[in-house]
């Protein structure tokens, strides 16, 4: 576990310093990318994009805790919700126990000021956990608590990551998708197959989902490229970023 653990802390390292030009520069182009998706008609305007996969461990929660730290690092007031009522990994990244969270919130057990966590040495940056394990995931994310928790945070935040669970296993997601303003879906290279990524797509259309891209992600970029301080990315519609990410190939890093 120990193990794990410091993987983990490398990943969110990787866009707090400069140890890798590639990395750092294809989470700011991630960044760059999602800004222009959702342009902001009014000021002030929050945005609140749902970050999800198709499979577990194609790196989606490392995907969503990096986009908030180069948001935040962009002076964007940004709130990192962690979703996944099932099996949540947030609290790892940041080493904040689950005490109380999203579900205390829901279910009104806590109160916001209870829930709500700012990241040392991370100014802009607020995370909620998943809290207490509820017995009904899917109807606390589709509930009209969910929307009006939303409604209230996005007067203060600029943005709203959420993390939510794959869903090849879960359909929870799908119930987050009338609340936000976009998805970006994580994929994985040489993991993610074509007819789960297609079904994926299917479903969230289904849901009349405003999908803004697909974030190829566990590229292998090659040791030429790095030296050169090249980085890759699509210029098409499909795709928000390619990135070469030191992911944990273990179900924590889902």
């Amino acid at each position: 576990m120990k193990k794990k653990n410091v993987a983990l802390n490398r990943q969110i390292l990787s866009v707090m310093d400069n140890a890798d030009f590639h990395i750092v520069e294809s989470y700011k182009a991630l960044r760059t990318n999602i800004m222009f998706s959702l342009p902001s008609v009014k000021e002030k305007t929050c945005r609140r994009i749902m970050i999800t996969s198709s499979s577990p461990s194609e790196g989606k929660t490392t995907t969503a805790v990096n986009l908030a730290v180069t948001l935040a690092e962009a002076e964007k007031k940004v709130l990192l919700i962690d979703a996944d009522l099932r099996k949540p990994a947030l609290y790892k990244y940041f080493g904040i126990k689950i005490t109380c969270g999203l579900s205390n919130l829901l279910s009104g057990m806590n109160k916001k000021e209870e829930c709500v966590h700012s990241v040392k040495g991370i100014p802009n940056l607020y995370i909620i956990n998943s809290g207490m394990r509820p017995p009904n995931p899917s109807e606390l994310l589709g509930s009209s608590a969910m929307r009006e928790l939303l409604d209230i945070f996005a007067q203060e935040f600029d943005y709203i990551i959420i993390d939510t669970p794959p869903l090849k296993i879960f359909a929870d997601a799908l119930s987050l998708v009338r609340c936000v303003d976009g998805v970006a879906l994580v994929v994985s290279q040489n993991k993610s197959t074509y007819p789960e990524l297609s079904k994926t797509i299917s479903a969230l259309k289904f849901a009349n989902a405003n999908i803004l891209g697909v974030i190829l992600n566990k590229v292998k970029v090659s040791k030429r490229s790095k030296q050169s301080g090249a980085y890759h990315k699509y210029y098409g519609g499909n795709y928000l970023q390619n990135s070469d990410m030191y992911t944990d190939d273990s179900e924590d890093d889902e």
